[in-house]
């Protein structure tokens, strides 16, 4: 398992309101994760501090 970063943005490229760390064992895990999770209309995936993809 991978630890990944859930940022949940204001805006696309804008500020972080919120954030949520998750395990996952595979970046596309991760961005499936973000993509289910109701607080995140939109939001960024960081592994290790770079964006591996986004939801919006």
């Amino acid at each position: 398992m991978k630890h990944y970063r859930i940022n949940k943005l204001a805006k696309i490229d804008g500020i972080v309101v919120k954030r949520k760390d998750i395990l996952a064992s595979s970046d596309a895990e991760a961005i499936r994760q973000a993509a289910e999770d109701r607080d995140c209309p939109i939001c960024d995936v960081l592994r290790d501090g770079e964006r591996v993809g986004a939801i919006v």
